[in-house]
């Protein structure tokens, strides 16, 4: 059972994004999906919430797949040397049910310089899955709006920003929703995350409903996902009743109807 579906999950930083992705892509696999997830973070932790055990080495895929070509008009472009198939058989990582993870690059010491060929080449990637690949893409995206400017995310059909109940992360919601806008993507939602009673509820509603924000979700804050990351396991591992985790399936669910 293949599906066509993908979609980027973005918020500030510490909003919970990570655990939003990882939960999604272990959400869809369970329902028999063939899922991709896609770490874009340039501190990646995305193979631990999808299950892949922290002991086990994740090699970026390489900054080198892009070559320049010259198109017929005279002009030049970037491409990728590689397949999306090409690169996920080789550079990927299988994670539990089935999932094949890609993770793009990260900052791995001091004065490592611009990641721009990371994102560039991720971007490409994401291009060329939408184009010839059927299945769940999940993409987890570098905190903040940094990565609607380079246009990563911008064949996505879906964005999810994930915000807590505070302004700087609700703000930083509002402002995806207008850049993800400028990009042309078709459908951007909130996640309203760590929602702890009925005031936190109520700031997030407040909110978005004054600044024209749709909530597709509302995920509560959860002890289990916590401990899951003390223990460095996945939330879906740690307590699949859970939950945080059990909004987030019933957040698949809807993503997956309103795909068929």
């Amino acid at each position: 059972m293949t599906q066509l579906m993908k979609v980027a999950v973005s918020g500030k930083g510490g909003s919970g994004k990570t655990t939003i992705s990882g939960t999604l892509a272990r959400a869809c696999a369970s329902k028999g999906y063939e899922v991709l997830a896609i770490d874009d973070d340039e501190n990646p932790n995305l193979s631990l919430t999808v299950g892949v055990p922290r002991e086990q080495s994740v090699p970026p895929v390489p900054n080198d797949l892009l070559e320049r070509v010259e198109l017929p008009s005279g002009e030049t472009e970037l491409e990728l040397s590689k397949s999306p198939e090409e690169i996920i058989e080789q550079h990927g990582t299988e994670a539990p049910e089935g999932i094949q993870l890609l993770k793009m690059g990260e900052v791995d010491h001091a004065g490592s310089g611009c990641m721009c060929r990371a994102h560039s080449t991720a971007r490409e990637v994401l291009s060329g899955v939408v184009e010839t690949r059927d299945e769940v893409t999940v993409m987890d995206m570098v905190a903040g709006v940094e990565h609607l400017g380079r246009g990563t995310t911008k064949d996505v059909d879906t964005l999810l920003v994930v915000v807590e109940p505070y302004y700087k992360s609700l703000e930083t919601g509002r402002r995806t929703r207008d850049l993800a806008a400028e990009l042309g993507i078709p459908e951007v939602n909130v996640v309203a995350n760590k929602v702890r009673d009925d005031d936190d509820r109520a700031a997030i509603e407040e909110f978005c409903d004054n600044n024209d924000l749709t909530i597709t979700s509302v995920v509560p804050y959860d002890d289990a996902v916590r401990r899951a990351d003390q223990e460095g396991t996945a939330p879906y591992d740690y307590d699949p009743s859970a939950p945080a985790v059990t909004a987030v399936e019933n957040l698949a669910d809807d993503l997956l109807s309103a795909h068929d």
